[in-house]
């Protein structure tokens, strides 16, 4: 009978993703191991080669939409759910393009590998933007000429915002002020008519 892990797969990912993260692919399987609390062995058990363990850790997760976006019937006051959703898609970009960077600049990053985890990537996020903007619409809370090219345009602001906060950290609560006049801007155009 064998022993039961002590650590589960996804605890050791998180240590291996940290790790990465702070000191790229230079940290040491014996590091990863020592810091999860098991054998360097036991880690080439379960990830096959510090490459397979390098993009488990760092390949980034696609967005939880409704975690992102809310509700699909938008409730409440459109202009005011569309700084926050905006916002809210800043932070997820700033989060994940440090380590979606750190993937594509390895030696081994294979482009297809990143499109067959995430085959619809920011497109789903943009397809579910765009079918709550259709519901403001119904409603007559905005009007959008194309609630697919608005909503582009917001998950590129949004994508925008979370790199320049990648490269400017220090500045990220008056880049969020910016953030949020952008979609202003934006909202005057999705005024009523």
């Amino acid at each position: 009978m064998g022993r039961h892990k002590t650590i589960s797969d996804d605890a050791v990912l998180r240590v291996a993703r940290d790790l990465f993260g702070v000191r790229g692919h230079t940290v040491t399987t014996r590091e990863i191991a020592e810091a999860a609390g098991i054998s360097e062995a036991i880690l080439y058990q379960r990830f096959g080669s510090k490459d397979d363990l390098f993009f488990a850790a760092m390949h980034p997760t696609g967005p939880d939409i409704e975690e992102l976006l809310g509700p699909a019937d938008p409730p409440g006051d459109a202009h005011a759910y569309l700084r926050t959703v905006v916002v809210r898609m800043g932070k997820y970009f700033a989060d994940v393009i440090p380590q979606a960077l750190r993937v594509m600049t390895h030696p081994s990053f294979d482009p297809a590998s990143l499109t067959r985890a995430q085959p619809r990537g920011p497109a789903g996020l943009q397809d579910a933007l765009a079918k709550r903007l259709a519901s403001l619409a119904r409603r007559k809370q905005i009007a959008a000429p194309s609630e697919r090219v608005t909503a582009r345009l917001l998950v590129s602001l949004a994508h925008d915002w979370g790199l320049g906060t990648v490269f400017e950290p220090g500045h990220r609560l008056s880049r969020e002020r910016e953030l949020k006049d952008m979609v202003d801007i934006v909202w005057q155009g999705l005024g009523k008519r």
